[in-house]
C-alpha cells in the first residue's frame, strides 16, 4: 500500500490542501500520514534546569493536545467531503519541518509528498512558501503543492514538461498511472526556442506511449514560461508536473517573472519530480 504524507499546521492553507491529499489517498488507495512539526522555543541562559524542562513538557504537551484537538475537525472534513474510507495515521513531532520530513520520509518509506502553499500578497513575494520550496529543494520523493485557497476540483489534464530525456521517464510512467485511475489524460509539453528538438525522440516517445492516455505538444517561445501558462490554458491543465533535475526550465519555473505572470492567473498544483 502507498503512503502520503501530508504536513500541516491545521491553517486554511493547509486544511484547502488536505482535501487534494485525501482525494489522491483515495485514488491511489494510499495510507494518509498527517504530520505536525514543532520547535522549542530558543530561551536565554540562567534558567534553571528543572523549569526549562517543564516549559518544554508543558510546550510539547500542548501541541499534543492541540494535534489532539485538531482530529475530529480533520476526520469530519474527511467525512464532509466524502473520504471516510481513507485510512488516516496522525503524527507529531518536535523539530524544523525541513528537519522532521526527510526523517518521517525514512522511517515510514513515504512515496510521495502533499503539501499546501503559504499564502502570499503582492507579485514580488515567492509563489510558494519557504517550507515547501525546501522541501522541493531537499526531497527525493514526489512533492504536491497546492497553491492557497486553491480548491480540489477533479483531475482530467496533468501537464509534464519534459526535455525527452530518459529520467524524465519514470515521471511519466507514475503521471500515467495516475491517469488511469482518473481516467485522465497526461499531455506532455517540450519547449523549444527556435522551433528545433530532436524529432526522432520525439517518434519513439510517441510509439512507446501509443496506447497509453499521453499525448504530445512542441510550443516555440522565447519563454519557456511563456509556452508554459499558453500550455495550461490551452489544454485546461489541472496538474502541473516537472522533473527538479531538468535545472535551467526549473530555475525560470520560479522565477520573478513566472511568479507575476502566474499569480495574475489561475495558479494550479504543482506536482515536482526528482531524477
Amino acid at each position: 500500500m502507498k503512503k502520503i504524507l501530508f504536513p500541516t499546521d491545521f491553517s486554511e492553507t493547509a486544511n484547502n490542501a488536505f482535501i487534494y491529499a485525501l482525494n489522491l489517498a483515495e485514488n491511489q488507495n494510499a495510507e494518509l500520514y498527517v504530520l505536525h512539526a514543532f520547535q522549542y522555543p530558543m530561551i536565554s541562559g540562567g534558567v534553571d534546569a528543572v523549569i526549562l524542562q517543564d516549559v518544554y513538557d508543558t510546550i510539547e504537551l500542548n501541541n499534543f493536545e492541540n494535534l489532539k484537538e485538531s482530529i475530529p475537525g480533520l476526520r469530519k472534513l474527511a467525512e464532509d467531503n466524502g473520504f471516510t474510507n481513507v485510512d488516516l495515521k496522525f503524527v507529531v513531532k518536535e523539530g524544523m519541518l525541513t528537519y522532521v520530513l526527510p526523517k518521517i520520509i525514512e522511517e515510514e518509506k513515504i512515496d510521495f509528498v502533499v503539501m499546501g502553499t503559504t499564502g502570499n500578497t503582492g507579485f514580488e513575494k515567492v509563489i510558494f512558501g519557504s517550507n515547501t520550496m525546501n522541501a522541493i529543494r531537499d526531497l527525493k520523493i514526489p512533492i504536491l503543492s497546492i497553491p492557497h485557497n486553491y480548491k480540489y476540483k477533479r483531475i482530467n489534464n496533468i501537464g509534464f514538461t519534459t526535455v525527452f530525456q530518459d529520467k524524465d521517464r519514470k515521471a511519466l510512467d507514475y503521471l500515467t498511472e495516475i491517469a488511469y485511475r482518473y481516467k485522465a489524460k497526461v499531455h506532455c509539453l517540450h519547449v523549444s526556442k527556435d522551433g528545433n528538438y530532436d524529432i526522432p525522440t520525439l517518434n519513439h516517445w510517441k510509439d512507446y506511449y501509443k496506447d497509453e492516455p499521453v499525448d504530445f505538444s512542441i510550443y516555440t517561445a522565447d519563454e519557456s514560461v511563456d509556452a508554459v501558462l499558453e500550455f495550461i490554458k490551452e489544454e485546461k491543465i489541472d496538474i502541473l508536473t516537472v522533473v527538479s533535475t531538468n535545472k535551467g526550465f526549473f530555475e525560470k519555473l520560479f522565477s520573478p517573472s513566472f511568479t507575476k505572470k502566474i499569480l495574475s492567473q489561475n495558479s494550479i498544483p504543482l506536482f515536482v519530480f526528482h531524477e
